[in-house]
């Protein structure tokens, strides 16, 4: 029997929970994306998390200047992920390599968000070319080393959360009540619960919409972006917020010790010009807990 795709399921649940038009105007909104998903047998590697990185030849382990070494947290293999059908503009060769201050250095004391710019520093992803020589580099003493663990990935669709700009933007007419959004289909709990709980745990993803905990993450590193320095009703924000786009979520994961506060997913973030050009440097991150 043919397993039924996450798009096909996807489209059950809206015409359970959605009226029409409603729903074919909620189905428009969705964006392509990858789930990690543990390799099994002879399936191809998309990602790699925890082990030891292989860093190019004389490069540096990253450090948060003044406060320590980050932790490894994984990588992407750019070239059998361009076999999926992504919106997301990245490199068809390669790797993407992920380091985050996670704790482990200093018990804590120091924490990387977007509260706070300068802290982001402790959040670092890398491009490295097939064509570059690069060496196993061991893990710094004083931090986190995760047990390696290989991904495949698995096509799935993925939807702006209740309270992102995208979806009120789609639903929401001029001079509308904000508060009155709550009782919009596309907002209802029921609805929201059916789409997440297609999925188990955890959800580590490339590209796509973030699932967030606590509010869209576009807007948070639009704000640290804009150094703190607007509200949030500020049409700044707004637009600063479109410019980014999840480049991958990792989830808190048992299996690999990862345990981001309290259940919580890192974000790693990045403009789609910069992504296409393998310019990491201005990366952003964010993270969230329950």
């Amino acid at each position: 029997m043919r397993k039924i795709s996450d798009a096909e399921l996807v489209e059950r649940i809206a015409a359970e929970h959605l009226p029409d038009p409603v729903r074919q105007r909620w189905l428009g909104l969705l964006r392509p994306g990858v789930r990690l998903v543990p390799a099994v047998g002879e399936a191809t590697h998309v990602a790699r998390l925890g082990g030891q990185p292989k860093l190019p030849t004389g490069e540096l382990w990253p450090t948060w200047t003044s406060q320590g070494p980050l932790s490894y947290i994984g990588e992407i293999f750019c070239e059998p992920l361009s076999a999926f059908p992504l919106d997301l503009a990245i490199p068809t060769s390669g790797r993407l390599l992920f380091f985050y201050f996670d704790g482990s250095y200093d018990d804590g004391v120091n924490t990387v968000g977007t509260w706070d710019a300068a802290t982001l520093e402790g959040a670092r992803a890398l491009y490295v070319p097939t064509d570059v020589a690069c060496s196993p580099q061991p893990t710094p003493d004083g931090i986190s080393s995760y047990p390696e663990r290989w991904y495949s990935g698995e096509s799935v669709v993925t939807a702006p959360d209740w309270e992102h700009s995208d979806l009120r933007e789609a639903f929401s007419e001029p001079g509308d009540d904000p508060g009155a959004f709550v009782e919009h289909p596309v907002a209802a709990d029921a609805f929201a619960e059916a789409l997440h709980e297609r999925h188990t745990m955890p959800l580590h993803q490339i590209g796509g919409y973030a699932q967030p905990i606590q509010g869209p993450v576009e807007h948070e590193v639009a704000e640290a972006a804009l150094e703190n320095n607007v509200s949030y009703s500020d049409p700044l924000l707004a637009r600063e917020a479109r410019r980014w786009a999840l480049v991958l979520q990792i989830d808190s994961d048992d299996d690999l010790g990862m345990m981001w506060g309290d259940c919580g997913i890192l974000y790693w973030m990045a403009r789609p010009e910069d992504l296409a050009a393998g310019d990491l440097r201005n990366v952003s991150f964010t993270w969230q807990c329950s």
